[in-house]
């Protein structure tokens, strides 16, 4: 290969540069005249089926009723509370687990602890009061019961 020789990618053609530009500048343009042209012209617009104007008079009316009156199957009914029985149980156990809690405070540190917290994890429901270095009381409150 020597300098004087014409290098050219392989894709190049035989034609003159000012052609390929020429052709490709009239693509381009051709190119965007049909696409003006497209966006001008509008599609016919859609017919609507004919059953959509019953289905959605029915529709509007069973709406209507069911807001007005509703049946039996559409009410919700509310969650109740649980018993008091059964939140007294469930609380006298979360004492009892309490207590075997500050039972270990106390075993390890030798004064019964300061606040609930210092035992362990707490319900918020018992309050801990503590009397003395190794006494406390536990009381927790279900309804107007003291437990």
């Amino acid at each position: 290969m020597s300098s004087e020789d014409q290098v050219r990618p392989y894709h190049a053609k035989d034609e003159a540069r000012g052609q390929e530009a020429a052709d490709a500048l009239a693509a381009v343009l051709q190119h965007v005249a049909d696409r003006d042209k497209a966006a001008q012209e509008k599609p016919p617009r859609k017919q609507q089926p004919r059953w959509m104007l019953p289905l959605g008079l029915n529709l509007a009316v069973l709406a209507v009723y069911l807001l007005i009156a509703p049946p039996q199957f559409v009410t919700i009914n509310p969650i109740e509370a649980p018993e008091l029985a059964s939140r007294e149980e469930s609380l006298l156990a979360a004492m009892y687990l309490q207590a075997q809690r500050i039972e270990n405070y106390r075993i390890e540190h030798g004064v019964a602890p300061a606040d609930l917290s210092d035992a362990g994890s707490f319900t918020p429901e018992i309050q801990y009061v503590r009397r003395g270095d190794n006494e406390y009381q536990l009381v927790a409150t279900v309804g107007e019961t003291a437990v």
